[in-house]
């Protein structure tokens, strides 16, 4: 009865009585699945189109359309897509938008060969004969949304680039090339005072009379010559861009101009051309380039600064030592090694000077060096060393590297030179004088400042300096220092400073050392730029102070590229290369740091999770290991999606570790409910199953992450048992 039943049901999708399978066979072209589904009792037909002639034929059948869809959008929708695609596609809401008349529609993404592809579904309700039935169509949309969206995307990026780049030129020219006509767009005033038509009839008769009034004579036959019709065409056909640098006269005075020409992109029949005054650039470079003598000198001086630099691995204490000097190499210094304190300690007794042995062992104690690097991220310290037979002083630099916080990055670079010069300053008016100079080839701008009085001179070489308009002397050092840095800090790094540059505190960081030194950004031209402020006192009872800063946003941003570089092969370390998941060196590397809490009290309470792939070498031996790889990669599928919020690790072939913290950790119990009935569905379905066991960390008891990790194990190995049982 059931069986003549379901034939009665299932016919009525087969003849052709259904004028809507009519329609659907002219629209099989569109859509890559037709569903006709009975509104009574719910049963379904997939059809699709097959074959040269694109014939409508029955892919599959069901009983209960909705059940059906809800079991296969696990599997089949795109994850992020399901809790909206289930919450949608629910038989009540289908029917209430047919009701009004209107058809029912959804966008959702197909998991298609593991990539997410984009589809379309539309519903509409049978009339006539067929009003007790509705046909979906689900349509494969992916390249045409991804088409749009990479339109989109493109377009928003032209639009900005557009509206960014329209400030920077004194005037715009939109030109017709067929007919000549144009249309100017200008916000200088200085360049509407030329009296240049805003818009005309012939652009390239306005280059051949108008243009060429305002031109330098040295630059009139060449720019006349280049901006004629034809050879800008020429030009452009070429690359499509084209530009040059002319003189013109502008605000009363020749001034430096690009003239740079586009064709559109999505219009042939124009181009833009662009007037840009790159006046201040072009003196500013030409300026540069006398003194590129000087800036090579500086330059090969930096690039030799360091003797030596250690790379730390701050749990282990070992070490690398990596020297270009060879003064440092024939210390005899080991380049590498297991105890780098040790070692410090070891070599500071013979190689510093005795009056500040004490000082660097302080300065080197690991738990002293920690601290002092949690706070501020930089440690530098400045002493004598013996080098090359003769005591000289060097400065030591410690460093966290930004995305590692387990090695620490110490360099000493020899600045005896510098501090006998910074010796000298007390000696005579001429002696200062001679070092303020040499100083000022090294940084922005230099103050020597009267701590009795705040009175001060302000020293500075650098064109960019003096224009933030910093005045060159002063009766109020630290007054106009705050007042100055409200408007020339960057607003991030505004607090730290004002802090620091108070009189009280930057005394006191200094009367330890003599010196200190602050990092922080500048805004100059407009823009936040990395600088170092150092700050010292020329003896114990001088007077005066002298603070430099140093331009170093070059140097910052390489050694920002490179911390990014490292912490992301760091990462890449830690993955595993099949699942995408952590691998085994990442969970030794969380063992360790758990361990470490446990042991000091700080651990927060946590559970194992040990699942191990049911039947992989089953797999492997009849399908290949290609498909066992596969295979693997679905089970690592079910063990991510259940615990969403806690890193899963592949700890061997088919073994798999999760740690369960805060969230996970309060809803163990339905998750680990979830896993379960995600395996039993799965094993009656024939899909990947994963044996599994889980521990809770009992404090006071579990002296290391491995004794709850075994306890996992141990329940693992007797589920897998229950899997074993339930296969005979």
């Amino acid at each position: 009865m059931d069986e003549m039943a379901r034939k009665d049901k299932n016919s009525a999708y087969d003849g052709d009585a259904l004028t809507f399978i009519k329609l659907a066979m002219a629209l099989a072209d569109d859509y890559e699945s037709i569903y006709v589904i009975n509104t009574d009792d719910d049963s379904y037909a997939e059809y699709s189109a097959s074959g040269r002639e694109k014939k409508l034929c029955r892919r599959s059948s069901g009983d209960d359309f909705y059940a059906d869809t809800v079991k296969n959008c696990d599997l089949l929708v795109y994850p992020e897509d399901q809790p909206v695609f289930l919450d949608k596609f629910r038989k009540e809401n289908v029917m209430a938008a047919l009701r009004v008349g209107k058809s029912f529609t959804l966008n959702y993404r197909l998991v298609i060969d593991g990539v997410p592809r984009y589809y379309f579904l539309k519903t509409i309700m049978g009339t006539g004969e067929n009003d007790n039935h509705i046909f979906i169509g689900v349509q494969n949309v992916d390249a045409q949304v991804r088409r749009e969206r990479a339109i989109e995307e493109e377009n928003r990026t032209y639009s900005e680039i557009a509206g960014s780049l329209a400030s920077l030129f004194e005037v715009i020219y939109h030109i017709d090339i067929n007919t000549g006509r144009y249309t100017e767009y200008s916000s200088s005033a200085s360049f509407a005072e030329l009296g240049i038509r805003s818009c005309g009839k012939d652009f390239f008769d306005l280059n051949r009379n108008a243009i060429p009034k305002i031109l330098h004579p040295e630059d009139h036959d060449r720019i006349v010559s280049s901006m004629r019709k034809e050879a800008l065409l020429k030009n452009l056909e070429k690359s499509g861009s084209f530009s040059t640098t002319c003189r013109i006269k502008l605000d009363g005075r020749t001034q430096y101009v690009m003239l740079v020409a586009i064709k559109q992109r999505n219009n042939c029949d124009h181009v833009v051309v662009g007037v840009r005054n790159i006046d201040e650039q072009i003196r500013r470079e030409n300026k540069a380039a006398q003194d590129i003598a000087t800036y090579d000198r500086i330059a090969g001086a930096l690039a030799s600064r360091y003797e030596v630099i250690y790379y730390i691995d701050t749990d282990s204490d070992e070490y690398e030592q990596y020297s270009a000097s060879e003064q440092y190499t024939r210390l005899g210094i080991a380049r590498a090694g297991e105890d780098f304190f040790n070692a410090a300690r070891t070599d500071a007794i013979k190689y510093i000077h005795k009056e500040d042995t004490d000082r660097v062992l302080a300065a080197l104690d690991k738990q002293a060096l920690m601290e002092a690097l949690k706070k501020t991220e930089t440690m530098s310290l400045t002493y004598r060393q013996m080098l090359d037979g003769r005591v000289q002083y060097v400065t030591m630099i410690a460093v966290r590297p930004k995305n590692d916080e387990k090695r620490i990055i110490i360099g000493v670079f020899n600045v005896d030179e510098q501090i006998r010069h910074e010796q000298s300053l007390t000696q005579t008016t001429e002696a200062f004088s001679e070092i303020v100079r040499a100083m000022a080839q090294m940084y922005e701008v230099i103050y020597h400042v009267n701590i009795n009085t705040g009175t001060y001179k302000e020293y500075s070489h650098s064109e960019r300096y003096t224009r933030m308009e910093i005045g060159t002397t002063g009766t109020d050092f630290f007054g106009d220092t705050q007042r100055n840095m409200k408007r020339d800090i960057y607003h991030e790094d505004y607090d730290m400073m004002a802090e620091a540059m108070k009189k009280e505190n930057l005394l006191k960081n200094m009367s330890e050392t003599g010196s200190t030194t602050l990092n922080y950004r500048l805004l100059i031209d407009g823009k936040p730029q990395y600088v170092t402020l150092f700050a010292t006192r020329p003896r114990e009872d001088s007077a005066h102070i002298i603070i430099a800063v140093a331009n170093v946003d070059s140097a910052k941003r390489r050694e920002m590229a490179y911390r990014q570089a490292l912490g992301s092969a760091m990462d890449m370390a830690n993955r595993d290369a099949l699942t995408g998941v952590k691998n085994k060196h990442a969970y030794v590397q969380m063992e360790m740091d758990m361990d470490r809490q446990i042991s000091d009290g700080t651990c927060e309470d946590f559970a194992v999770l040990v699942a191990d792939v049911n039947g992989l070498k089953h797999v492997n031996d009849t399908m290949g290991h290609h498909a066992g790889d596969e295979y693997i990669k679905a089970a690592c599928k079910v063990v991510c999606t259940t615990f969403k919020h806690s890193p899963v690790f592949r700890i061997g072939g088919d073994e798999f570790a999760v740690i369960m913290k805060g969230s996970d950790f309060e809803e163990k119990d339905a998750l680990m409910a979830s896993l379960v009935d995600k395996m039993q569905k799965n094993s009656s379905a024939g899909l990947v199953t994963v044996a599994a066991g889980i521990s809770y960390f009992e404090k006071g008891k579990d002296l290391r992450l491995q004794d709850v990790f075994e306890r996992a194990d141990t329940a693992m190995y007797e589920n897998k048992k229950l899997y074993r049982g339930s296969r005979r």
